[in-house]
């Protein structure tokens, strides 16, 4: 039961249709046209954003997504979700996450940040941040999703520098 990661696959789009926000955060990609178009498009990866399939035994069970932060910050803003809840709290998001997350490191150069924007009350989401080598830095109040009043979110984040450092410790060689 080994968690991997791949590209996104045309046969993934259905799947990825009934979550609005699995492979795009910056719009709901659930109409399949306007889906199809943009795999074709981009295949969901490109300078600025992407996503990566989450696989257990062979199936996609979830992603991991990537999107510029913004202008004025060195690097990205992650997201992830398993689709099924049934697959939740089974240990499969963390080591996709973290491999994600050296992925962009080892990939793009020119990154020194990547963040994750989490809802206060997502306990298990903010846990396995910090599991995945992500540090609390602060709350931004009432900067959470959907409609009314939106909630508070915390914010973590994971440097180039706390990248290497780990890899130096783990390995006792640093990663370039």
């Amino acid at each position: 039961m080994t968690t991997t990661l791949r590209r996104i696959q045309s046969g993934d789009l259905e799947q990825i249709a009934r979550f609005p926000f699995t492979v795009s955060i910056r719009e709901p990609l659930t109409n399949a046209g306007a889906l199809s178009a943009a795999f074709e498009a981009t295949g969901f990866w490109t300078d600025e954003a992407g996503a990566m399939a989450i696989v257990k035994d062979g199936r996609m069970v979830g992603t991991c997504q990537f999107y510029r932060a913004a202008p004025c910050i060195h690097g990205f803003e992650l997201g992830y979700i398993l689709h099924d809840p049934a697959h939740r709290g089974h240990g499969l998001a963390p080591p996709a996450v973290r491999a994600f997350s050296d992925l962009l490191f080892a990939e793009r150069q020119a990154i020194y940040r990547q963040q994750l924007i989490i809802e206060a009350w997502n306990t298990a989401s903010w846990k396995l941040a910090e599991r995945c080598g992500f540090t609390r830095e602060g709350l931004l109040r009432s900067a959470g999703f959907g409609d009314g009043d939106p909630a508070d979110c915390l914010l973590y984040a994971r440097t180039r520098k706390d990248w290497r450092e780990e890899a130096t410790s783990m390995m006792g060689v640093a990663v370039g």
